[in-house]
């Protein structure tokens, strides 16, 4: 499996970096536009971790916070993404063509 190594979102560059994290899977810092993802997570844990990361990004880069949104509803909504994905190839397939 490739590694991505940065995500643009609007005018924002998210550098991304594989490294060993105790306490958590992933950990998105808007003040530096970093992310910081464990490097040992198997492919299902990865997926939803990185759903959940970009939820982050995209409330963080929209102004909306995190906290009214909830961590929570935030889990939930990369738990449903994953879910959404994995049970429907044809889709992931259909938005990749799209692009």
């Amino acid at each position: 499996m490739q590694k991505i190594h940065q995500i643009k979102y609007k005018s924002k560059m998210i550098k991304v970096y594989w490294c060993k994290l105790d306490d958590c899977f992933a950990v998105y810092d808007p003040n530096h536009f970093t992310l910081h993802i464990r490097n040992d997570l198997n492919k299902k844990i990865l997926a939803k971790t990185i759903f959940h990361e970009l939820w982050h990004i995209i409330a963080v880069t929209n102004k909306k916070e995190i906290i009214k949104i909830g961590e929570e509803k935030t889990a939930i909504l990369a738990e449903e993404f994953y879910t959404l994905f994995k049970q429907n190839p044809r889709l992931r397939k259909f938005l990749n063509d799209l692009y």
